[in-house]
C-alpha cells in the first residue's frame, strides 16, 4: 500500500510557484500589479481593506427644488464600490464662490447610493500582501496574484511571522557569544540574517535584538521560547523544530553555498489549514534550462532522499533502498511498516515509515 510521507523541499535549484492572496473579511481595494510583471520580495501585489461601520451622508441640501433624477446624479461626483478618502468631495453643485460641497466624513468605501443618500462604509484598517519573493507575475485576477521564479528553497518546520529580504551567514566565530562582543555601529552582522549551526536559547535571542540583525536561522530552540519569540519583529526561522536538534547537514551545505547572497526570509507561522509554512527563498539564475518544480504530496518510492526526523539518526539524510511490503523489526525492537534506508556508512537498516521525512 502507497505511502505519503510529510514533505519539505530542499532543492538547490527549483522553479517555485506562490499564491498570494488577501486574508479572509479583508475587501480588495486594488491589484497594484500586471500578468508578466516583474516584483520585488516587498511590493504589495494587492491591497485591501477591513471594512467597519455604515455612515450615511445627505446631498439633499444641495439640490433643494430639483426633482429630476439625472440631474441629481449629476451633482454626486463618486460612484459605489470607490474608495474614499476621509475630506474628499462626495458631491458639488455651482462653481467659484457659490459652490456648495458635500464631503467624506470617513476614509471608506462607497457602499450605495439611493437619490441624494450616499452611504460609506469605513474603513477600519488597510491591508497589503507582498510579494514575498522577487520573481514574475504568472497570474493576477480574482483577488489572486501567482508569482513564479527560480532559485533555491529551503522549507522549514517553524517560523515566529515576519519576513525579511536581506543578505545572510553565519555566526561568527563564538557563536551568539561572539556576536555579542561586536561594536553594533560597524558590525558586519547588522541587517543581516544570522545562520546558527546550534540550537539558540534565550539570551542568543537577546543579544540577536541588540545586534540588530535582520533574522535568525537555526536548527531548533526550547518550545518555552515561542512566545518570546512571536514578540519579535524580525525573522526567527527553525529548520528542524523546537528541544535539541541537530542541523539537516542538507538544509546547512546549501546555505553555506550561497552565503553572502540575499534570500527572502518568511518565517511564516505553520498552518495546517492554509498550508503555510517557514522557508528561505535564495533567488538564483536558471541559465536556458527550466528547473524542476518541487514535487509534494506523492507517495514514498525507492530512490526517494528522505531525513529521519527522529533519534538516534534524527537530521540523518538517507536514500530508501527498499520498501517491504510487510512490517520488518526496527533498531527499537518495535515491528513496524517500514522502509530499508542506506546511512552514510553504508549499513542499511529499518527506519519506521512515520519517522522518515520526504525531501522533495
Amino acid at each position: 500500500m502507497p505511502y505519503y510521507p510529510e514533505t519539505s523541499v530542499v532543492m538547490g535549484l527549483a522553479r517555485v510557484q506562490r499564491e498570494r492572496k488577501l486574508p479572509p473579511g479583508v475587501v480588495v481595494r486594488e491589484m497594484p500589479v500586471n500578468q508578466r510583471m516583474e516584483v520585488e520580495a516587498f511590493q504589495p501585489v494587492l491591497q485591501g481593506d477591513v471594512l467597519g461601520p455604515l455612515h450615511k451622508v445627505d446631498a439633499a441640501a444641495l439640490v433643494k427644488k430639483v426633482t429630476d433624477p439625472e440631474q441629481i446624479a449629476s451633482y454626486i461626483e463618486v460612484r459605489e464600490g470607490q474608495h474614499v478618502e476621509e475630506g474628499q468631495i462626495l458631491a458639488r453643485k455651482g462653481r467659484g464662490r457659490r459652490v456648495k460641497t458635500v464631503i467624506s466624513p470617513v476614509n471608506g468605501q462607497i457602499a450605495r447610493i439611493e437619490g441624494t443618500e450616499i452611504v460609506i462604509q469605513a474603513i477600519e484598517r488597510s491591508v497589503e500582501v507582498f510579494a514575498g519573493i522577487p520573481g514574475q507575475v504568472e497570474h493576477a485576477e480574482n483577488n489572486t496574484v501567482l508569482i513564479s521564479a527560480t532559485g533555491a528553497l529551503i522549507q522549514c518546520v517553524w517560523g515566529n511571522g515576519p519576513l525579511c529580504f536581506e543578505t545572510f551567514r553565519f555566526l561568527p566565530e563564538g557563536g551568539f557569544t561572539g556576536l555579542s562582543q561586536i561594536d553594533v555601529r560597524i558590525s558586519e552582522y547588522r541587517r543581516v540574517v544570522v545562520i546558527s549551526p546550534d540550537p539558540i536559547t534565550k539570551r542568543d535571542l537577546a543579544i540577536a535584538e541588540q545586534q540588530e540583525v535582520a533574522g535568525v536561522v537555526a536548527p531548533s530552540m526550547p518550545s518555552n521560547l515561542r512566545e518570546l519569540a512571536l514578540r519579535l519583529t524580525f525573522p526567527v526561522i527553525l529548520t528542524e523544530g523546537f528541544g535539541q536538534r541537530r542541523p539537516t547537514e542538507a538544509i546547512y551545505q546549501l546555505l553555506g553555498s550561497s552565503v553572502g547572497r540575499q534570500a527572502a526570509f518568511n518565517a511564516a507561522v505553520p498552518d495546517r489549514w492554509t498550508g503555510a509554512r517557514p522557508e528561505i527563498f535564495i533567488p538564483l539564475p536558471s541559465g536556458n534550462a527550466m528547473p524542476p518544480t518541487p514535487s509534494v504530496d506523492r507517495a514514498l518510492a525507492v530512490g526517494d532522499r528522505v531525513r529521519i526526523v527522529r533519534a538516534p539518526w534524527d537530521g540523518l539524510v538517507v536514500d530508501v533502498v527498499e520498501l517491504p511490503s510487510m512490517p520488518q523489526v526496527t533498531e527499537s525492537g518495535l515491528r513496524l511498516p517500514s522502509a530499508r534506508v542506506k546511512l552514510p556508512s553504508g549499513r542499511i537498516i529499518a527506519v519506521a515509515l512515520v519517522n522518515l521525512e520526504l525531501l522533495g
